[in-house]
């Protein structure tokens, strides 16, 4: 998608509601398709601790679903915004708005998450710092990178 050339007094950037709708429906396919295994198969049907093992597992996963997922999906508000005059970052209800002159560093980073790498942006100024998943969001981290260099000058 190419980037407009003039830039417009502010943009939001929000989380990517379609690949999070399909994390929603993986994650809820194997809490159904493990707790169906456990309880309705003949081939696990006498095998007492697998059901035990499977109420709490299964429950663990839908709140994870909930916080993890489905609470962004529900989510409008913006993870970044920028605009002439500074950028906030909005993680987890938090936000942090930092203007372009305070920032002493800015930078895009990997960071190890389980067994995958997550791009990672990192704002810090004298007195403050603050990190932004960028995984889930609706651009990539490139748009992201030309985005704020327009927007920073």
């Amino acid at each position: 998608i190419p980037l407009q050339t003039k830039t417009m007094e502010k943009i939001e950037i929000k989380y990517n509601k379609k690949r999070l709708v399909l994390g929603i429906i993986i994650m809820m396919s194997l809490v159904i398709g493990v707790t169906y295994m456990a309880f309705f198969t003949k081939t696990f049907a006498t095998n007492y601790i697998l059901k035990i093992v499977t109420v709490p597992l299964s429950l663990f996963m839908l709140y994870g679903i909930y916080t993890q997922l489905f609470r962004k999906v529900l989510d409008n508000n913006s993870v970044i915004t920028l605009t002439k005059t500074h950028i906030e970052i909005n993680e987890d209800g938090n936000p942090l708005t930092f203007s372009w002159s305070e920032i002493k560093d800015l930078r895009f980073e990997k960071e190890q998450s389980g067994k995958s790498e997550v791009d990672i942006l990192l704002i810090g100024s004298d007195t403050r710092s603050g990190k932004v998943n960028l995984s889930a969001l609706e651009k990539s981290v490139d748009d992201i990178r030309s985005l704020i260099k327009s927007y920073r000058g």
